[in-house]
């Protein structure tokens, strides 16, 4: 129960790896499945690097299998209570979150998970990416590539008793709710059509127009069947 398909290599660290040690990593990542709390202890107790997306192959976009996982970073000293409160808002539960390497009493840093309902297509991935990233504007730009490989760290910060999974209508709620508390009804929906114009999501009467399976249809897309989350 809550099984999780990421790609994963098993080496523990106790301090952020440099040098050939990063391509160590990179290049021997195993598509694995972990249960969450192993996953979380693994990679924020023990150090353990992962990638949230799997691959046949190669990290890269044309070899997208799925991914079930996002995380985000926060190294400009955002208290990690600021974020779990943003996340409680907007109904996004966090899975886990840890301290990074580099955190410190005086500067926090931290990176926090997200469960998802599976998605199997590139584009959708980073569409939800760039939402996450639009609600949770102090994360690290660098986030925004589902390739991304991610290192351990040196201690958990939350581990969800029991984890949701969070779908693509939550999440296109969530960004509605986001808009709407960041802009004025005058604005919001210029600045909600500006957000998936910007990330090239098809989009119609303010919703993302999504396949029955929910995945995202980008604009350069033929049309296809579809519905309204």
């Amino acid at each position: 129960m809550y099984q999780y398909n990421i790609s994963f290599h098993d080496t523990m660290h106790t301090t952020k790896p440099t040098g050939t040690e990063i391509g160590n990593i990179s290049n021997h990542l195993a598509e694995t499945q972990m249960n969450y709390k192993e996953l979380a202890h693994a990679v924020g107790e023990a150090g353990c690097s992962f990638c949230p997306a799997v691959y046949h192959g190669k990290r890269k976009a044309e070899n997208f299998k799925s991914q079930q996982l996002i995380g985000l970073d926060f190294d400009n000293g955002v208290p990690f209570h600021i974020i779990q409160q943003k996340a409680e808002h907007y109904h996004l539960k966090i899975l886990f979150a840890y301290r990074t390497f580099s955190d410190t009493a005086e500067h926090e840093k931290f990176r926090v998970v997200f469960a998802l309902h599976k998605i199997t297509d590139s584009f959708t991935a980073r569409s939800v990416v760039s939402i996450f990233m639009k609600i949770f504007e102090n994360c690290d730009e660098a986030c925004k590539d589902s390739a991304r490989l991610f290192f351990g760290g040196k201690g958990l910060r939350y581990l969800a008793d029991e984890p949701h999974e969070i779908s693509q209508g939550e999440i296109i709620l969530a960004l509605a709710a986001y808009m709407a508390d960041k802009y004025d009804n005058k604005h919001y929906t210029r600045e909600l059509q500006k957000f998936y114009a910007a990330n090239h999501i098809r989009f119609e009467k303010n919703h993302p127009v999504t396949t029955d399976q929910g995945s995202f249809i980008s604009e350069s897309s033929p049309q296809t069947a579809r519905s309204h989350a």
